[in-house]
């Protein structure tokens, strides 16, 4: 039976932390607290780029240095070291260490070693010697002659193993040719970083014309805190190799989810946008502290006024006999264009947009929501919400006729589009169609989108029923 109330004393944690317990003296620390600045660039790719200088003091000499507060999703392979004169401060040798302290680590370094057993009784705690010769799940001991499966108790151990770290670690052996403080730049990859970008459109009453929020949201689960960070962000689709040979999973995860905002005391935080080769590049202008397993949404820019077109449409309407005691809904559309003239005319990055429209009394409701790839200045956004509870069709194909001399036929179609609101509307009507086709016959003008669809826009006024009718002829070759 495994020990409910097994504890671990670690007496000399504390010292083991500092630098003067290590009992090689060649060996020095630098922590979060040595940090001069840093500077964090996250991609949509997972990743994120850590750039960060420490004042340190290094006697001369070979020496080890413990870089501690590295995030534990680190990809080692990406780490860059480089002191203020290179010529005075050489890296030899690299090793990441995440071999962390924990409870079972401990006891598996401490297999066929002595640990000392407490044992309250009559108010007084007893301590009992005993070799630990076993950790696979429950721990099992000799104690004197005897093998104790589950000896319930408060175990201590009298140190700390030194091939143990309190949290994962960058370990270099340098050669320092002057003993003097001087900054070291460093910079790494890591995983358990990202961040997209959030959308939300605000209608009118008309649905005719919105604003538009957008609110970046970044996530960090990288292993550790950024404390005053410049900010960046890469809004783009780059390429990565996927080698992740160390993976580190953190024990718990209790997301903190933070927005900046802004106050009558506090300017809020603004991105400058530039290009960065066939990306771009948001720089926050303010520092901004990213903290470990947290959430943060700081405003990526805001803008009113945007021309929105409403579209009430019909593609790939089932168009076969037998469908007339059928009705499909209409799906609702929204398009705007991303221009200058429009109140945008900016690269827009990949992300949520959610669509919000007042209610009578004011309120904002959700309408729906959809994704943007990246999307560049000058193109048109296509939002999909939902599908019109009024706005219904039915399709079925009224004729067919096959081509005697050529490979072809010649088939003729009936859509009946019903507007059940009370206020007239506009459906666009999609034809799907394959092969060398040709409209030879319709009651609405059609607008040939590509090889195989066309579409008509059918105004429809409150409560009326309009047919769209047309005949294609098509050849196969």
């Amino acid at each position: 039976m495994y020990m409910k109330n097994l504890t671990l004393v670690c007496l000399s944690l504390v010292a083991f932390l500092s630098v003067g317990s290590i009992a090689d003296s060649s060996f020095n620390s630098s922590s979060e607290s040595d940090r001069k600045s840093v500077s964090v660039t996250i991609y949509n790719a997972g990743i994120g780029l850590v750039r960060e200088t420490r004042s340190i003091l290094l006697p001369k000499g070979i020496r080890m240095l413990r870089f501690e507060d590295v995030a534990s999703e680190i990809l080692p392979q990406t780490v860059r070291v480089k002191g203020e004169d290179p010529k005075k401060l050489t890296v030899y040798e690299q090793n990441y260490e995440y071999d962390l302290i924990s409870h079972d680590r401990l006891l598996e370094k401490y297999v066929g070693k002595e640990v000392t057993i407490y044992r309250d009784e009559k108010d007084k705690s007893i301590g009992t010697k005993a070799t630990l010769i076993s950790n696979n799940g429950n721990p099992v001991y000799k104690i004197g002659d005897q093998i104790s499966l589950g000896y319930d108790g408060r175990v201590t151990i009298p140190t700390l193993p030194d091939n143990l770290f309190a949290k994962p670690t960058l370990v270099w052996k340098l050669k320092n040719e002057e003993e003097k403080e001087q900054i070291l730049e460093v910079s790494y990859q890591t995983n358990g970083m990202n961040w997209s970008a959030d959308y939300i459109l605000i209608l009118d009453k008309e649905e005719d014309s919105a604003d538009l929020n957008s609110w970046v949201t970044l996530t960090n689960t990288s292993g550790t805190r950024f404390s005053n960070a410049t900010l960046q962000l890469v809004a783009g689709k780059i390429q990565l190799v996927n080698k992740q040979p160390f993976q580190q999973v953190p024990t718990t995860k209790v997301y903190k989810r933070t927005m900046e905002m802004e106050s009558s005391d506090y300017a809020a935080p603004q991105f400058d946008q530039e290009n960065l080769s066939e990306y771009y590049l948001y720089t926050l202008d303010q520092p901004t502290t990213i903290g470990y397993n947290q959430t943060k949404q700081v405003q990526l820019f805001q803008t009113e006024g945007i021309s929105i077109k409403k579209y009430f449409v019909f593609e790939n309407l089932p168009m076969y006999e037998g469908n007339e005691k059928r009705f499909n809904n209409a799906a609702v559309k929204y398009i705007f264009k991303n221009t200058k003239k429009n109140s945008l005319g900016r690269p827009l990055p990949a992300g949520t947009v959610r669509v919000f429209k007042a209610d009578s009394k004011g309120r904002q409701q959700l309408l729906g929501e959809d994704t943007i790839d990246h999307t560049p200045e000058n193109e048109d956004i296509k939002l999909k919400t939902g599908e019109a509870f009024d706005v219904v069709a039915n399709g079925r194909r009224t004729s067919f006729e096959v081509f005697k001399i050529s490979n072809g036929n010649k088939t003729s179609y009936s859509a009946e589009i019903r507007n059940r609101k009370k206020e007239d509307i506009e459906v666009r009507f999609y034809a799907t169609l394959g092969g060398d086709w040709n409209i030879t016959k319709s009651t609405h003008k059609f607008i040939k989108e590509s090889s195989t669809k066309t579409y008509t826009d059918v105004p429809i006024k409150a409560g009326e029923t309009v047919s769209v009718e047309y005949t294609v002829e098509t050849k196969y070759w």
